[in-house]
């Protein structure tokens, strides 16, 4: 497709380069902080529900895109391929064997459930902006892409009610993750309450099949695609009951990186540690934040 000409020959591009990428086994690169001690940074998060064979998406693919070319790190995006039209069948009128990827998560099937969020039975493309206006009873939470600019931008005019910080090292030998994430709440008026924190691996630049409108693209470049929860489908506590303001939290986690995403070494470069702080009683996001695997 012509307007995927630009980031398909941007994918080839870095590809060919990080392939020469000889470096020490173990680095290190922090991410999602703060630019300095007095400045904390609101960051928003977007949850894209698509699939492979839902022929609108790649329009919220590139809505997403634009989000982040427009916000820079106050955005992040999770792509979560759930529902029907991300199963790994051969849709008709495609090369057989074709689609045969699956892309979907224990935690993004648990997300898009209907007990939770169910994105996928209101209609795809559509996400989830913070997770945002969710009750378990309306579907006011869903929020169709053509919004999303006007929910991000009302979100960002707030101030930072927390913030966190992500450190990565990474060994090449043996595929291993170690990441480190601080938080804290910043807004000194949260003195009690019950959040908890998830952390999550997402992959960019994944050359693979998509139904884009009526046209069978083997070439589709899929980017932020969730891949695996750290910690959980609803991660672990961060507080429950007082909180402490400007008091870091700390949390490290292991992960090997599975072989299987693309199936060669220069996948850790177009990987990310994503991670987010909600509220347990509506499931609303405060903040979030992401952080390369290893250095591009």
């Amino acid at each position: 497709m012509k307007k995927y000409f630009s980031i398909t020959f941007l994918f080839f591009a870095v590809l060919l380069n990080s392939c020469d990428y000889v470096a020490n086994p173990n680095e290190s690169i922090g991410g999602g902080g703060r630019p300095d001690s007095s400045t904390h940074i609101r960051r928003v998060l977007v949850e894209d529900y698509t699939g492979h064979k839902c022929t609108a998406c790649p329009q919220a693919a590139i809505a997403a895109n634009q989000l982040k070319n427009s916000f820079g790190e106050q955005v992040i995006v999770v792509a979560v391929h759930a529902g029907f039209f991300a199963t790994p069948t051969t849709p008709a009128g495609a090369p057989a064997g074709s689609y045969q990827t699956d892309f979907r998560t224990a935690a993004g099937t648990a997300y898009d459930s209907p007990t939770y969020f169910g994105v996928s039975n209101v209609g795809n493309p559509n996400g989830l902006i913070n997770r945002k206006d969710y009750d378990g009873t309306s579907t006011d939470h869903v929020k169709s892409y053509s919004t999303w600019p006007t929910e991000v931008s009302a979100l960002l005019a707030l101030p930072a009610e927390a913030d966190i910080t992500i450190t990565n090292t990474y060994n090449s030998s043996t595929r291993s993750l170690s990441t480190n994430i601080s938080s804290e709440f910043v807004n000194e008026a949260l003195t009690t309450g019950s959040y908890n924190l998830i952390v999550m691996i997402t992959q960019d630049s994944i050359v693979n099949w998509q139904l884009d409108g009526s046209v069978h693209d083997p070439n589709y470049v899929h980017q932020h695609v969730l891949r695996a929860n750290i910690n959980g489908t609803w991660g672990e506590s961060l507080v429950a009951g007082t909180i402490t303001p400007n008091a870091p939290i700390t949390k490290n986690y292991t992960y090997t990186l599975p072989a299987a995403y693309l199936g060669n070494t220069c996948d850790p470069e177009h990987c990310y540690v994503v991670a987010f702080i909600y509220n347990t009683t509506n499931y609303e996001v405060i903040q979030a934040a992401e952080a390369t695997v290893i250095p591009h």
